[in-house]
């Protein structure tokens, strides 16, 4: 019998602060102590606000993936003469060897937040990764995040009535 390869959505797990920077576009690079796969590279990456949204508020591309040690870092991605640097030093510890920075694109937020409250309605189960996580199509919020991202993504046509249509997206969701 032949494996078949199911499809999934990756969500990635930012402190509101700096997914605020990166939805600003002020904040060109997610930096992490460990990388991201490079089947990721180049695709949709969710972005779920931790601590204050407690929400799904968009999402991201990253098409490179820069390795090195702190100062390589800060060096690669421009840091070492940006103000907010010493934040990045803070993150990694001075001499750390092993930093990564994903390099970001196609930075979408959402017109409505999809929250965990949401979530937690269509799966009890559902709970947010502390890095990355998978959510494959047999799961509900599947097809509750890929509707969602249609109908609230700043880069298409947002909906006439958000009200309705975040119902409808719940509830459809909720029935599956």
């Amino acid at each position: 019998m032949e494996n078949k390869k199911q499809n999934k959505i990756a969500i990635i797990s930012i402190m509101s602060y700096y997914a605020r920077q990166i939805f600003a576009e002020t904040k060109p690079f997610e930096f992490r102590k460990s990388p991201i796969k490079n089947d990721l590279l180049n695709k949709k990456i969710y972005v779920y606000s931790a601590k204050e949204d407690k929400a799904i508020i968009g999402y991201i591309k990253v098409n490179d993936i820069l390795h090195g040690n702190t100062n390589e870092i800060l060096r690669l991605t421009g840091y070492d003469k940006r103000s907010d640097g010493n934040e990045i030093v803070d993150y990694y510890g001075r001499n750390n060897e092993n930093c990564f920075a994903l390099k970001l694109y196609d930075v979408t937020e959402f017109e409505e937040y999809l929250t965990l409250k949401d979530m937690r309605s269509i799966s009890r189960n559902a709970d947010m990764p502390q890095y990355i996580k998978f959510i494959y199509e047999n799961d509900p919020l599947y097809e509750v995040i890929r509707k969602w991202d249609e109908a609230f993504s700043l880069d298409g046509e947002i909906c006439n009535n958000p009200t309705k249509t975040k119902q409808l997206i719940l509830q459809k969701g909720r029935n599956r």
